[in-house]
């Protein structure tokens, strides 16, 4: 039998190479393609990449600064593809919105909103009808700036407002203060960049047409060094690669590390636009030459020092039972559910393709700088990479599938849902 091994200190150095800001349709977003496709080829195998357009952002400089009842100026983070300010800034009153109330958000009406709740497109809309000149969003209270951004989509629907975002402590110290008069600046570059798919494929030696696709998102928020989002899955199926390099899968598996999936899913929706052939549920009369993706895995989130494991299953019942006995079988700490998990499994679930998706996290520090390789180590990463290596080793070699692959109603409605609520965010392109 195959020893199956997963290398968390090679994992592990690789991640030290990948730990930094990887923003979709960037150069370093690139930088970080390259290295991977640099370490694939280092194992034996021949990755390619496939490219895109997203509209994208760098940020150049942004300011909260209160003028009256005192003065003091804040560090904040432009919201991406939310517009900019004039170069000197907005100069206005200051409202906090304690409420998405349509007559609260009126109170916002030529001024700068400062506001904590969630932002949905109604309450977007309504700010916009307001002429609310730029928003302050207040981030969760931990210790790292959040980056934010507003998703192209949501922009050409909704319009902009020039928007920055701000910790926690110091939006508490304005509150505080009584701060009424500020100034803001919010300047970015707003622009088309290309952002691309690493893919590459290791043929089955006995069931070749049947196909797997094993995948990580390898960008990162913008400022994000994304040690843990998503560098360690992407590193964790690297190393699910060399392992299969030096022993031969059954079935074929396509290994895909999406670009730009902090910015809508847009590599896994540029995928599954490009080969929605491949993904099509191949009509009667069936033959052996048929090529059909069967299951997705996705490892989105891993390697963190303190955790959690848990694993969310859009398929069949005999698939969730499947991961939960073998969490059961090797003794790890797992919860697992059904749901629409928010990643790149999506456009794949949409087409009628189940997916399990894998991830350990602390759930802290996402989407902050404080993402960064000091979360994570060999170990922390070994923890779910043993576990997922030995999940796929035994779904890709096995002699019949283990399980039904298919999608009940509920977790295709799930999909549906998610897809409409969150659109125009993770709409299709």
């Amino acid at each position: 039998m195959t020893n199956i091994v997963f290398d968390g200190p090679r994992a592990f150095w690789l991640l030290q190479q990948l730990s930094f800001p990887r923003l979709g349709g960037t150069p370093t977003e690139k930088k970080a393609a390259d290295l991977l496709r640099k370490y694939l080829r280092s194992i034996g195998l021949n990755p390619k990449e496939e490219t895109f357009k997203v509209q994208t952002y760098q940020d150049i400089r942004a300011s909260v600064e209160v003028i009256a009842p005192y003065r003091k100026k804040y560090e904040v983070s432009v919201i991406g593809n939310s517009g900019s300010t004039p170069q000197s800034g907005i100069k206005s009153e200051l409202v906090h919105l304690i409420s998405t109330d349509p007559a609260h958000l009126k109170t916002a009406k030529n001024k700068i909103a400062l506001i904590y709740n969630a932002i949905n497109k109604i309450t977007y809309q309504q700010l916009r009808r307001n002429n609310t000149k730029v928003l302050i969003v207040v981030t969760e209270p931990v210790p790292g700036m959040r980056h934010l951004k507003r998703n192209n989509l949501f922009i050409k629907a909704y319009g902009r407002i020039p928007s920055v975002i701000i910790g926690y402590q110091d939006a508490l110290e304005m509150i505080h203060r009584g701060a009424k008069t500020i100034n803001v600046i919010c300047r970015q570059r707003e622009f088309t960049g290309t952002s691309r798919n690493v893919i590459t494929i290791i043929k089955g030696t006995e069931l070749p047409n049947e196909k797997i696709v094993i995948c990580a998102h390898y960008d990162s928020v913008n400022q994000c060094p994304g040690s843990v989002d998503n560098g360690g899955g992407s590193v964790s199926i690297a190393e699910f690669a060399r392992h299969f390099v030096n022993h031969p899968p059954k079935r074929t598996l396509v290994f895909i590390w999406f670009g730009s999936e902090e910015l809508g899913l847009k590599g896994s929706w540029a995928y599954a636009a490009r080969h929605k052939k491949e993904l099509a549920k191949p009509r009667p009369p069936l033959s052996l030459k048929s090529e059909q993706v069967g299951l997705l895995i996705n490892f989105d989130v891993a390697g963190t020092i303190f955790g959690n494991n848990s694993s969310v299953v859009c398929g069949s019942e005999s698939m969730a039972n499947f991961v939960d006995s073998l969490a059961k079988e090797k003794g790890i700490p797992f919860q697992i559910g059904h749901a629409a998990y928010s990643s790149d499994n999506i456009p794949f679930n949409e087409k009628g393709i189940p997916s399990i998706a894998l991830n350990r996290s602390s759930g802290s520090y996402g989407h902050s700088t404080l993402d960064d390789i000091k979360l994570t180590n060999a170990e922390g990463l070994k923890i779910m990479g043993q576990f997922g290596l030995e999940l796929v080793s035994r779904i890709v070699n096995a002699t019949d599938i283990p399980f039904d692959l298919s999608i009940p109603e509920s977790d295709r409605k799930f999909t549906c849902e998610y897809v409409e609520r969150a659109n125009p965010y993770y709409k299709r392109p």
